[in-house]
């Protein structure tokens, strides 16, 4: 690789996404294997096109992103592909497709992916769906399963390609306490060995507590990288200190 990390971003500002009147600062950051990054800011869907700058979903309207060594502006549609084979992405508010039931909305990453027999795909999935104490029945569409289930299902899909590199958008989203704590318990899991970049890890902040190694607070006026959740919490900063009394206050109303 010509940068060291598994994800490398230089002087990188996503597209104005959403809200094109937000400034978004330039991002220099490394993405290590087997560790966690978690983007904060004010801003989810500030947060959320820096992610998907950062997964090569988008590409960087200025500077550089590298994800395993490939300059994603480099890219063509085939080699696009390719990469997306080694990434998994959970998103906690883009729906499952809801006319394919649950064993095969975690199937169809391998089937485009993986050149398997049908058969081969589906005890894969399967066996991932166990491994992931999913204990309702496979064949059930997601408008009939509650919100943890689904959750499990979006998990199963972002790893049933077994990736190196894993994206979570909002993954607690809309989960109870004792949802998000078993949520956090599969991811803590299934984190081991691979890079994972997230947001919406402030609507779970134990688990980023016990497991995130670089938290990168976002606005539109600056960006500080933290090495530690502790550091995160103790600095003087006036915006961080803002965004965690919203947080403080928020996680009490859910009490």
């Amino acid at each position: 690789m010509s940068m060291t990390g598994i994800i490398s971003a230089s002087a990188a500002t996503p597209e104005g996404g959403e809200d094109n009147a937000l400034s978004n600062p330039p991002l220099d950051c490394q993405v290590q294997s087997s560790t966690l990054t978690c983007l904060v800011g004010p801003h989810r869907f500030q947060l959320r096109a820096y992610l998907q700058m950062l997964a090569g979903i988008s590409k960087p309207r200025l500077g550089r992103v590298e994800i395993f060594g490939q300059v994603i502006t480099d890219l063509d549609k085939t080699a696009r592909r390719k990469l997306r084979s080694r990434m998994g992405y959970l998103s906690g508010v883009s729906p499952l497709l809801s006319v394919q039931h649950g064993l095969m909305n975690v199937m169809l990453p391998l089937l485009y992916h993986r050149n398997l027999s049908f058969r081969e795909t589906a005890d894969q999935a399967r066996t991932l769906l166990a491994e992931l104490n999913c204990d309702f029945e496979l064949t059930t569409f997601p408008a009939l399963l509650n919100s943890f289930q689904r959750a499990q299902l979006a998990l199963a899909r972002a790893l049933i390609l077994d990736p190196a590199l894993l994206f979570l958008d909002v993954p607690f989203n809309d989960l109870g306490a004792k949802q998000r704590e078993e949520m956090g318990e599969l991811l803590g899991k299934y984190k081991q060995g691979r890079a994972v970049c997230m947001i919406g890890g402030l609507q779970y902040t134990h688990f980023l507590e016990q497991h995130a190694q670089q938290i990168i607070f976002i606005s539109e006026h600056k960006i500080i990288s933290f090495n530690s959740w502790r550091a995160f919490m103790q600095t003087g900063d006036k915006e961080v200190k803002a965004l965690l009394s919203v947080v403080q206050r928020a996680t009490q109303v859910r009490k």
